[in-house]
């Protein structure tokens, strides 16, 4: 018993380029969370650099600008404002190598609908054939017919018998719309030796394999052995793909599947750049948040119940928006960290001076004796 080898092929055409031909490359999906994720890293890093960074700071229209041109800019690796916080060049780091896979993947996807050519039917396989209400055409006599009906549920008034091939390409250029047919299912040598001379057809979707026929004996018959015996030599031997290449793939263009369509990237193919984008965002902020929590309190008042706690009263959120729209005196505690370095000297010096007591009155002794 062998296999039935069913296909399904179409037509197909040049692609023609319109003015919105730059869209296709991503689905919708994909282009409405990327641009999303554009502005809420933007957003994320005005947060982590707005108090220590004048690039970040200024009235809320240069605000707002900042942040749009800042995540945009991204896009092509030309932002101009440099990132002070550590935090804020992490989440940077791993948004540039998001747009780096994005920009890379979009590149090569528009290429390839720019110059590929494209099928002319929405049909992508059998599953998207049998949802669809399109006549498809099959070879008059087949088991093709029962097959489409019974299995695959395709309804009777919708298969077109063909007796040849003449018949299979003149339907095929129809269409549906002009009496034609959408698509053909066959067998894989029929559809081959069609496809060897026809240049305008494609195949597409998987082939799906149904039981069905084989050569048939007597029973007991030694012609059963010898023929299996033969044909597995010849398979063994590479005869049987050389007799296949040499009278149905006599024309390259049967076999060229480079010059299919090429699929809409679709967001299931970058979900988990941007998983990882947005949790390194989530972390970068609740860090940030524990940073200004913890000034904010050791800035409470004095009155506190406890030194440790902070107060507890309806103005905390305001001030505590206050303090993170602050800008930080950077300033001040340059200042106190020289004047620090300054004092260690003297406070080495009278270290010294108390850890040797006896060395400070010999040297005192032998300045009075020269004297």
């Amino acid at each position: 018993m062998s296999h039935l080898d069913w296909l399904l092929w179409l037509p197909f055409r040049e692609s023609n380029s319109i003015a919105w031909t730059f869209l296709r490359p991503f689905s919708a999906r994909l282009w409405i969370v990327t641009g999303c994720f554009f502005f809420v890293v933007g957003l994320v890093v005005w947060i982590l650099e707005h108090r220590i960074n004048d690039e970040f700071r200024g009235p809320p229209k240069r605000q707002i600008i900042t942040v749009i041109w800042f995540s945009l800019s991204t896009l092509f690796f030309a932002h101009r404002e440099n990132t002070m916080s550590t935090l804020a060049r992490f989440v940077l780091l791993i948004w540039l190598f998001v747009v780096l896979i994005i920009n890379s993947n979009y590149t090569a996807s528009l290429t390839s609908i720019l110059t590929v050519h494209q099928l002319s039917s929405p049909i992508k396989g059998i599953e998207s054939l049998k949802e669809s209400d399109e006549p498809v055409g099959y070879q008059v006599g087949s088991f093709a017919g029962y097959y489409l009906s019974e299995e695959v549920g395709i309804s009777k008034s919708r298969l077109v018998a063909l007796g040849s091939p003449e018949e299979y390409a003149k339907s095929l250029q129809l269409g549906p719309g002009k009496g034609g047919v959408a698509a053909i299912v066959d067998e894989r040598p029929y559809v081959e030796l069609f496809l060897a001379g026809q240049c305008t057809f494609r195949i597409v979707g998987r082939e799906f394999t149904r039981s069905g026929w084989g050569f048939a004996f007597p029973k007991d018959s030694p012609l059963a052995v010898d023929m299996s015996t033969a044909i597995l030599a010849l398979s063994e031997n590479g005869d049987l793909q050389r007799i296949h290449d040499k009278w149905l793939m006599q024309n390259t263009c049967s076999s060229d599947t480079s010059e299919l369509e090429a699929d809409k990237l679709h967001l299931r193919s970058f979900w988990g750049l941007f998983l990882f984008c947005g949790i390194a965002c989530l972390m970068s902020l609740v860090i940030y948040v524990l940073q200004i929590t913890r000034l904010f309190c050791r800035a409470a008042p004095a009155e506190s119940a406890s030194p440790d706690q902070c107060p507890s009263r309806p103005g905390n959120i305001r001030r505590l928006l206050t303090l993170m729209d602050q800008k930080e005196d950077r300033t001040k505690n340059e200042s106190k960290r020289r004047k620090l370095e300054r004092s260690f000297p003297g406070k080495d010096q009278d270290g010294e001076s108390l850890r040797n007591p006896k060395r400070k009155e010999t040297e005192g002794t032998i300045g009075a004796t020269s004297a």
